[in-house]
């Protein structure tokens, strides 16, 4: 079979067609020297002709091959079925008797019925197939006593046809007789359903290609969709990795710093700044690692999150918030906060989103503005939750439209505040930057309740 499919649609017709011509041809052979033998072997050979031609070209063309086929078969196997062609010289048909017009056997069918149905098979119409299948029968049963009976009636017989036609009738009722009505039936009905069979085929070949064609394009979306899951989970981890890393670092960097300058006059100071150091380091390194846990868990093949801070993300709580603003009075930042009262364990994309954004918002106070104080406020409520950062930073208000010209570069600058406003996005919020009551920045979101 898999070389049958490697084989082009010419090849296997012609096989097809080399095949059923040696059955065809083999069976006659083997017949003809038994009892079986039919009273004219020729109209079998046309047959066996007519048959192996349509098979040959019925796929390739078949609307051309049905309409040769049903107007040259009649003719042909009439014209050597009635002896009409010994009278015009062509004796290689054989010299039957008129007694054997008509269809000789039921066999004979067989060019019609597979020309009826590879037309129907290979998008010709219906109606067509069956017009030109079923007609051509009609022509071969009915319409050939009628044209021997006007040629009989208007000839000599004696001296066009000489002795072999001398009693047969030349009246069209006599000639008749010879149809029988209840072959002829069977054969159109027989017809009839080959082209029905054909044109269910081709429907069905038309369905098949169909759902082929979608289910390709549902793989294809598929693909897409895991690709985007792939991209927006490490998008995600990359905020993350950013929120988290860069808040400890920035206020380990800023405390240094701080310490470095007075260590020669106040050498406690510098070693109180260390012990800081190096507990927000284990702290910075432990949300790392966490970080690290959840994408391998992820590439392996776990569960993706394409939400903001939800599926398998390291989860804080409203502990984590208070020790943000403790991180910055420990670089010299008063803060102030107002957070909701409710469980310390934070349960939502949404209450999750909200953490996020503060800390990065506090990250952007600390690196950034060289404010001296800050204010954090956090509202819950049933219209959801709406975060609200202060300072009073000496930068001066935000540029206009400073979210929309906000773009990332390779060092990371402008990461905060588009990182702030995709999380926003990703659970239906806004994010607004402005100037604030304080003399710097505001920023302030909100976002949308969860069901």
């Amino acid at each position: 079979m898999t070389r049958w499919r490697r084989l082009s649609q010419l090849q296997q017709d012609l096989l097809l067609a080399a095949g059923a011509g040696l059955v065809w041809f083999g069976a006659l052979q083997i017949i003809n020297d038994s009892w079986l033998r039919p009273r004219n072997p020729m109209v079998s050979v046309v047959t066996g002709l007519f048959l192996v031609a349509t098979i040959a070209f019925g796929r390739r063309r078949p609307r051309t091959t049905l309409i040769a086929v049903s107007i040259l078969y009649p003719f042909v196997y009439a014209t050597v079925g009635t002896g009409l062609a010994a009278q015009l010289g062509l004796s290689v048909f054989g010299q039957p008797k008129i007694a054997d017009a008509a269809l000789q056997s039921e066999i004979h069918l067989a060019p019609l019925l597979v020309a009826g149905y590879l037309a129907a098979a290979n998008g010709v119409r219906r109606l067509v197939s069956g017009f030109f299948a079923m007609g051509s029968l009609a022509g071969l049963m009915i319409g050939l006593p009628t044209v021997v009976a006007i040629v009989l009636g208007h000839s000599n017989r004696a001296i066009m046809y000489g002795t072999r036609y001398q009693n047969l009738p030349s009246d069209l009722q006599s000639l008749y007789s010879y149809i029988d009505v209840s072959l002829f039936v069977f054969a159109e009905g027989l017809i009839c359903g080959m082209v029905l069979l054909g044109a269910d085929v081709y429907r069905r070949r038309k369905n098949l290609a169909v759902l082929e064609q979608r289910n390709a394009e549902l793989v294809r979306l598929r693909a897409v969709e895991a690709e985007r899951a792939a991209v927006a989970e490490r998008t995600r981890i990359a905020r993350d990795l950013h929120d988290v890393i860069s808040h400890h670092v920035s206020a380990v960097v800023i405390r240094a710093q701080a310490a470095d300058r007075v260590a020669d006059q106040r050498p406690e100071v510098l070693r109180e700044a260390i012990r800081w150091i190096i507990a927000s380091g284990k702290e910075a390194l432990s949300a790392m690692r966490e970080t690290v846990r959840v994408l391998n868990t992820a590439q392996s093949g776990a569960e993706l999150s394409t939400g903001s801070g939800g599926g398998t993300a390291p989860v804080p709580d409203l502990g984590d918030v208070a020790r943000m603003g403790e991180r910055l009075k420990a670089v010299g930042i008063d803060v102030a906060m107002v957070l909701p009262t409710r469980q310390q364990q934070l349960t939502t994309a949404t209450e999750l989103t909200a953490v996020r954004i503060i800390q990065e918002a506090l990250t952007n106070v600390m690196v950034h503005a060289k404010a001296t104080a800050a204010r954090v406020t956090w509202q819950s409520g049933p219209q959801g939750e709406l975060l609200t950062i202060d300072d009073n930073g000496s930068g001066g208000p935000p540029p206009v439209n400073v979210l929309e010209t906000a773009r990332r570069s390779e060092s990371g600058r402008g990461n905060g505040l588009i990182g702030m406003r995709e999380r926003a996005t990703a659970v239906g919020g806004t994010l607004a930057v402005a100037a604030g009551p304080l003399g710097g920045w505001r920023v302030q979101a909100w976002l949308p309740p969860q069901s």
